[in-house]
């Protein structure tokens, strides 16, 4: 099958080595009645081909320039011709070789490192030029890029009149310090988080109103929701007297919300408020039941808490429970709510990336990292999955966070050769 290749250079970056190949020329003992040949050399002052031995229907020629070829009965080369090794002794085994060599699995030769006479002293998925073994080929042939797959993150920010209230360690009010912590979570987020704004409530009628969406979810959005900010004060705040803190109402109203209904990403919703939502504005409908409902739904969306005051986990810890993410967080001071917003954002952060082509045979994607052998694992919990509906690659639990956290930043992803590609 034609396969393509590509590298990711770094955690941020989009992109992967991904090589592919068919058979990969097959190993020594898989020519029925074929053996090695041994002891190739060519004869001192002849010109053209001297020496030719035959083994098992198949003959080995040698040339003046200490080339040799391997010649099956019709008379067609059986491998690229190389430049063999000086000092080769014949061998069965690595420990017949000295120190620093190998024994060849074809030529039965103690080669150098890396060395070799044939294509089949090689690795599957490489070859034997001018001695050495290389990356060749189908193997490597072409670059191939992956892209990240960038998470929704819909920002629902509480803006009751109580939010004007003290701030722990701060001469700002939980208004001010909310806006700073957001503005550096979008800027540090930019590139790695579609981010959207929901203010909540919409300050209409007698209360409880669900809120609306002032910054529609985009990529590279850290802009505009700066831009939103930067002139809402504290006149923005809803001061109507009536029960305001509509948590519930507004997130039943993201329910079926087509910004996060993305089946091709992770949604989540991230909820920063400085109280439990009004008793007035519970009804049939409150923050917990309404999160249970997002998480719920065919394209699941997540809902991390933030209270954003003294001891007011009460409900929101209900919020976090059964809106899938199980742990609310409490912050009380500006760099408690900034920690709270980067763990957040670090959970969300994608290991999850596109190949721009789709794999004729996905059983044989194999992937390593810093072009370590053997490669990383086929496996749900601490390696790596391939989802065919999206033609992504996603990375679980130690593969993941090893990338997370730029313990990795070399990735090959390769298609039909079980080694990793050089440089």
């Amino acid at each position: 099958m034609r396969t393509r290749t590509g590298r990711v250079s770094g955690w941020l970056l989009a992109g992967a080595m991904v090589g592919g190949c068919g058979d990969d020329g097959g190993r020594g003992d898989s020519t029925a009645g074929a053996t090695a040949p041994t002891g190739i050399t060519g004869a001192s002052g002849a010109t053209g081909v001297t020496g030719g031995t035959e083994t098992g229907g198949e003959t080995t020629e040698t040339a003046t320039d200490g080339t040799t070829t391997s010649v099956d009965p019709s008379g067609d080369p059986t491998g690229t011709p190389t430049t063999q090794p000086t000092g080769g002794a014949g061998c069965t085994a690595d420990t017949d070789c000295p120190e620093g060599q190998h024994c060849g699995d074809w030529s039965g030769e103690c080669l150098p490192a890396g060395g070799c006479l044939f294509d089949e002293d090689c690795e599957g998925g490489q070859t034997c030029t001018d001695g050495m073994c290389m990356i060749g080929g189908d193997c490597g042939a072409q670059e191939f890029e992956l892209t990240k797959v960038v998470p929704n993150v819909m920002i629902v920010l509480d803006r009751s009149g109580s939010m004007e209230g003290d701030v722990q360690d701060s001469d700002k009010n939980r208004w001010e310090v909310a806006k700073d912590a957001i503005n550096k979570l979008v800027t540090t987020f930019n590139e790695e988080i579609r981010f959207g704004l929901v203010t909540y409530s919409a300050c209409v009628g007698n209360g409880c109103s669900a809120g609306t969406v002032v910054v529609p979810l985009a990529e590279f959005n850290g802009g505009a929701i700066q831009q939103f900010l930067a002139d809402k004060g504290n006149d923005y705040l809803c001061n109507s007297g009536d029960p305001e803190t509509s948590t519930g109402n507004t997130l039943k109203a993201l329910v079926g919300e087509p910004q996060i209904q993305d089946p091709t990403r992770a949604n989540a919703v991230l909820l920063i408020t400085d109280g439990n939502e009004s008793g007035e504005c519970q009804g049939t409908t409150n923050g917990p039941a309404a999160a249970a409902e997002l998480f719920a739904q065919a394209i699941s969306v997540r809902t991390y808490a933030v209270g954003f005051a003294d001891g007011i986990l009460g409900s929101l810890a209900e919020i976090a429970t059964n809106g899938g993410t199980m742990t609310p967080y409490n912050a009380n001071n500006p760099a408690s709510l900034e920690a709270a917003l980067d763990a957040i954002a670090g959970a969300v952060v994608s290991c999850t990336f596109e190949l721009d082509t789709v794999p004729d045979d996905p059983s044989e994607i194999y992937v390593f990292f810093e072009d370590m052998v053997p490669g990383v694992p086929n496996d749900p919990d601490n390696g790596w999955t391939y989802d065919p509906n999206t033609n992504t690659v996603t990375f679980h639990g130690t593969a993941c966070e090893a990338l997370k956290n730029g313990q990795v930043v070399d990735v090959d992803v390769v298609f039909g050769c079980d080694v990793p590609i050089p440089g």
